[in-house]
């Protein structure tokens, strides 16, 4: 996945120091390392909220009319509704470099924009 841009949009008080942008890269870049399945289910809303309930959506909600899901979980990490591709196990990422921060500050997001490099 050599060259490959994604963004992380995550709610946030303030924009985070040098420090914490080096902890977030350091912490992603162990659970890529720990090869984890990334499971992908395909389900009614409504079990998809009973199973996991609010989470799933994340910061953004998806329209009400929508009944049935595309649920990306990463066990003890992630799980969110998702329409975008994944790879099969985290560790097909190799590592990632942060590449870019934007704290909104209106709306308490802070958006984190990356690169997945080859390791080897």
């Amino acid at each position: 996945m050599e060259g490959t841009n994604g963004r992380l949009t995550v709610q946030f008080d303030r924009k985070p120091t040098e420090e914490e942008l080096q902890r977030i890269e350091m912490e992603a870049n162990l659970k890529i390392q720990e090869n984890q399945p990334i499971n992908e289910y395909f389900m009614k809303r409504e079990e998809a909220e009973n199973r996991w309930g609010n989470t799933i959506y994340d910061l953004f909600p998806i329209p009400e009319h929508i009944q049935k899901l595309k649920i990306v979980h990463i066990t003890n990490w992630n799980v969110n509704a998702c329409k975008e591709e994944h790879t099969k196990t985290t560790g097909d990422i190799k590592t990632i470099t942060l590449k870019k921060v934007r704290f909104r500050k209106k709306k308490q997001l802070l958006e984190i924009s990356f690169s997945t490099e080859d390791a080897s």
